[in-house]
């Protein structure tokens, strides 16, 4: 028996007596699920595309994750935070750019709620369920595909996963990584149940598109649900390459 289960053993022994015991915690927190899936996997790099101001990543790190981080933010004023906030991590790099579709520079709407900005204009629902999230102003970024800089990451090689949160914006995105796919082991997606964003494509075109590149589904997590109707917006859904 080994110290752990010895352990174990000793305090169920005290608490059992009094109608308690001891049982493997199960998180529903996101950042443990996904962790979950990366360590069996074996994924040691994430691209962290439509960063913000690095929730996502410090949300990994803070739940665990010991491998490389690349962030892609267009916004000026949320890459700024996403540079103090990578401040110290050693293998944490960013870049002040979007990706998608096309190399070029196009026009951001940025949001009253930062997370919320995009390259496409907002929806009457979402504006509706999320107030808010108005558009105050925009700003012109630079727009790369993954596939014209992939080769220049430094991560060849690596088991590489593909986080992409950009606001309606995700198709464009994968339309633009493509050539990629061969080299990403995962992707976690962003997915609309409803157009939030005019243009977007929802979620059911662009799972059959991925599971078309040998792609499948293996883990959804609930997402932005309509506070009056508890209607569910968004949801994120987790690929992996077939085996």
């Amino acid at each position: 028996m080994s110290l752990k289960e010895s352990v174990l053993k000793v305090l169920r022994g005290l608490i059992n007596p009094i109608g308690y015991d001891l049982l493997k915690y199960k998180t529903s927190n996101p950042s443990h699920i996904i962790l979950n899936h990366l360590k069996v996997n074996n994924i040691n790099a994430i691209l962290d595309v439509g960063a913000n101001t690095g929730q996502y990543s410090m949300g990994m790190l803070n739940a665990g994750y010991k491998g490389r981080i690349l962030s892609f933010e267009p916004l000026s004023d949320a890459y700024q935070k996403l540079k103090q906030n990578a401040n110290g991590y050693q293998d944490w790099q960013m870049f002040n750019i979007a990706l998608g579709d096309v190399c070029r520079t196009d026009t951001i709407h940025i949001s009253k709620h930062s997370p919320s900005s995009s390259i496409l204009p907002m929806s009457d629902i979402h504006r509706e369920a999320a107030p808010g999230s108005e558009y105050l102003k925009e700003e012109q970024i630079e727009i790369k595909t993954l596939d014209s800089i992939f080769d220049t990451l430094g991560i060849s090689g690596s088991h590489v996963f593909m986080k992409v949160d950009t606001q309606g914006y995700e198709k464009k995105v994968l339309d633009g990584a493509v050539k990629s796919f061969s080299k990403i082991s995962g992707i976690q997606l962003e997915l609309s149940a409803t157009q939030l964003y005019e243009g977007e494509e929802t979620y059911y075109s662009i799972c059959r598109f991925l599971e078309e590149r040998s792609f499948r589904l293996v883990q959804i997590i609930p997402g932005f649900i309509h506070p009056d109707t508890r209607e569910m917006l968004q949801f994120d859904a987790i690929f992996f390459r077939k085996l």
